[in-house]
This record gives C-alpha cells, structure tokens and sequence, in this order.
C-alpha cells in the first residue's frame, strides 16, 4: 500500500489505468440527505465507478457535522470484509481510527485533493471519501504506511515485473556435529539423526531435539547449526530450552549441559525460550560491533538477541522474566518490555519496546515501525537471499506496516513500489533508486 504526501496541482486523464487523478473540489453540489444513497455511492467509490460529481457529493456529505458515525460504519464495514478468521491481520480498530481522522483532516483542510484509483486487483481496496487510504490483502494480510506531516494521498503502480519469481524463505539448516559431520536438515528424514555419546539426535516435525539416553556421561561435544540467508530453523536443546534461529543465523552448544552454567554461542539473531535451572544459568555468547564480546544471563525467560555484524548495534530484547546483559565494561538488567542496545560506547536502554515487533519474523512477519530503507532492505536481503545495492541518495523517511514472510519477493517489492521505492531487478540482484 502507499501513502504519501503530493503537493501542487496537475491533470490527467480521469480513468487512466494505473495512474493517479487528482481533481480539485468545487464543494458547490447538494447534499444528499438519505444515508441509503450516500452508502450506494460509498460502494461505487470503492469500485471505482462515481463520476467525479459523485465524488463532490461525498466529499461535502462527509464534511457536514452530524454524518460522522455513517462514515465510521461504512469504514468499519469494509474493513470487517478483509479481516481474516485466522487472525492473520490485526489492529483494525486502530487502523479504523487513523483511516477516520485522516478523510476528517483532509476534507476540512483549505487544498482537497481526490485520488480516484483502479483496483491492481480485486483482493485490494481503498477506502476513502477524502484520500485517506488503507489496503489490505487477504490472502497474505499486510498493511504498510509511509506517513509524512502534510495531506496523505494515495497512489497506485501496476506490479513490479520480474520473470522468474523469487520464493520465501524456508525452514532449512545445516547441522555440524562433533566430529565434523554435516547434515541438511530440511531433507533429513524424520526420526533419529546421530549418535553422539549418550546423546542421540532427533529430528521431529521439522526441528530437531536432543536426548539423552541410558550410559555413562561422556565429555560433552559441540554441535552448531546455521541457517543461511532465505533460511529458518527451530530446536531444542538437551536442558529442554527452545531456539528459533533467523536468517543467516547460527548457534554453538554443547550436547549435553555440565558443570554449573548453560552455554552457547549464536551469530545473527535468535529468539530464546530457556528452561529454569536455579541451579545453572543459561549464558548466550555474542560478537557485538565493537569487536568484542556480550553475554546475556538468565535462569528462565524468553528474550530475542539480534546480533547481525551488518546491524549497528547488537540489541537484546526482553519478553519474559529477567536478564543481565554485559559486555567487557559494563553491565545492565533488564526488565520485560525493555531493550539492551550494545555499541562500541557501551550499553544503553530502551524501555517500552513493541516486543511483538521483535519477534514478528518467528511469527512469520515482517513488521516495520518508522524504519529507514536501508534497515528494510538488509532484513529483504536475508529472508529472499538476494544481493540490494542502493544507487544514488536514497530518501531517508520511515516506512511502518506488516508483511506476511510467506508471499513471493515479487509481491514484497510491489507493496515498496507503491510507497514510491524505485526498484530494479535482475535475477537475484535488486537495486533500489532515488
């Protein structure tokens, strides 16, 4: 979807597929008084089909004090049409609120302006009497808003091209055992995988686990497994914590915890959920971008590390419980909801973090909160395992929305274009433009 903010005033054809029309308001047309008739043309607004008198009509019923609660119900109407039972999309209510205030805004604003768009297809729609615009798909169920402090508009490209289509990425990764033995795990079969000492390795619905069996403890090995980009994995270690591996990701542990500590080593990102053992605390290892070490210590919680080297901070994220994050001169607790950002001048604190933000790539989405470009595209690099370069100087403004991790990059880079991000594609290149 595309949001944006257009200045100035231009004609074109009023029904030209694929582009914009923007018509100035005269406001000089009666009101129609029966709400019947004012949602008939709602829905002929929606469909593309009002005259551009039919339009005026909208604008100036909409504008009138007293018609506010039908131009709620209508919005409220259309979105219910698109949520879906599976609850794939959520924060209608809010997005209710924000679609009301902008068509509120912007017809009493001294320049209105009305974008009158074809539909791509018929899985989108606008809703809007006065250019205030939200789409949602409902098959993959993503909103995306590119805000600005002036009027927000609304525009519509065809769809990028690209021949041959890019999938999403997979649950796949490559498991190193001890003894140097590798094995890819998304064609692995079900059941046991290795052997290792009394620790056997099973690979069960997708992830894989390990237990411990009958026989004498041996010196625990080390295993890591690693995803690359376009990849994800889940597993589950010998103490019975949980870990889902991001995209270019990997984590060392060893087969079975001994002593009086829980460790191990990831790169990338990872979400934890660590068993509780008073007894052994649970200690994740990280390179940060100063070079050096962090740690994080817990007894039981669950907590998301982002630790990528092309990242310019390592953060760790706090959902559940409590944990100490230190590196090499300084040390800080946090609390849930809180974030631990590690730089080279040390470790500062955010509170009141969006944790389902964090997490959305576990929850298979995309979701962005004022993010720049460059944030956007190395999380796009990863998950489709593409190579993005940015020619010339790319604007810096946020982008906000939520985008399912399952749809093609064909649809990932449609839903950009429509918030005037100027792509180039060739193969597994993609190249974005001023």
């Amino acid at each position: 979807m595309k949001i944006r903010t257009i200045r100035g005033y231009k004609k074109k054809s009023p029904y030209s597929r694929g582009k914009v029309i923007l018509r100035r308001i005269s406001y000089q047309t009666t009101i129609l008084e029966n709400n019947k008739t004012i949602e008939l043309l709602f829905q002929r607004y929606l469909k593309n089909e009002c005259t551009s008198h039919e339009i005026e009509i909208l604008l100036e019923y909409f504008g009138a004090e007293g018609n506010e609660a039908l131009l709620k119900k209508l919005i409220h109407e259309q979105s219910e049409k698109y949520h879906t039972t599976d609850g794939s999309y959520e924060g209608s209510d809010h997005l209710l609120e924000t679609s009301f205030a902008n068509i509120k805004n912007t017809i009493s604003s001294e320049n209105k302006k009305v974008f009158s768009l074809p539909f791509y297809n018929q899985k989108w729609f606008r809703m809007s009497a006065a250019a205030a615009v939200i789409f949602f798909v409902s098959t993959t169920a993503f909103y995306f808003l590119h805000k600005r402090n002036e009027t927000i508009v609304a525009l519509e490209k065809p769809a990028v091209p690209i021949v041959k289509d890019i999938p999403p990425g997979k649950d796949n990764a490559v498991l190193t055992l001890g003894d140097g033995t590798t094995i890819v795990l998304d064609s692995a079969a079900n059941g046991t995988l290795a052997q290792q000492g009394n620790i056997k390795v099973l690979k069960i619905n997708g992830q894989i686990a390990y237990n411990k069996t009958d026989g004498k403890m041996d010196n625990p090995v080390y295993n890591t497994v690693a995803t690359s980009n376009g990849n994800q994995y889940q597993l589950i270690l010998t103490d019975g914590s949980k870990v889902w591996l991001n995209a270019a990701s990997s984590i060392r542990f060893p087969t079975a915890f001994t002593g009086n500590e829980r460790k191990v080593e990831i790169t990338g990102e990872a979400y934890f959920e660590v068993a509780k053992d008073a007894a052994k605390p649970f200690r994740v290892e990280f390179d940060n971008q100063s070079g050096g070490k962090g740690e994080v210590e817990v007894l039981g919680t669950h907590f998301n590390i982002n630790a990528y080297p092309d990242e310019p901070n390592s953060k760790t994220t706090l959902l559940e419980g409590s944990v100490k994050i230190k590196n090499a001169n300084s040390m800080q607790m946090l609390s849930p909801g809180q974030q631990a950002l590690l730089s080279p001048g040390g470790i500062s604190l955010k509170k009141d973090i969006d944790v389902s933000q964090v997490v959305a790539w576990k929850d298979g989405y995309f979701v962005f909160n004022d993010v720049d470009i460059h944030t956007l595209m190395r999380q796009v690099q990863r998950w489709y395992d593409v190579d993005v370069s940015f020619d010339g100087k790319i604007s810096e403004d946020g982008y906000t929305g939520k985008i399912s991790r399952d749809v093609p990059l064909s649809k990932f880079l449609h839903v950009l274009e429509l918030n005037e991000i100027h792509i180039k594609t060739e193969g597994r290149k993609v190249v974005i433009t001023p």
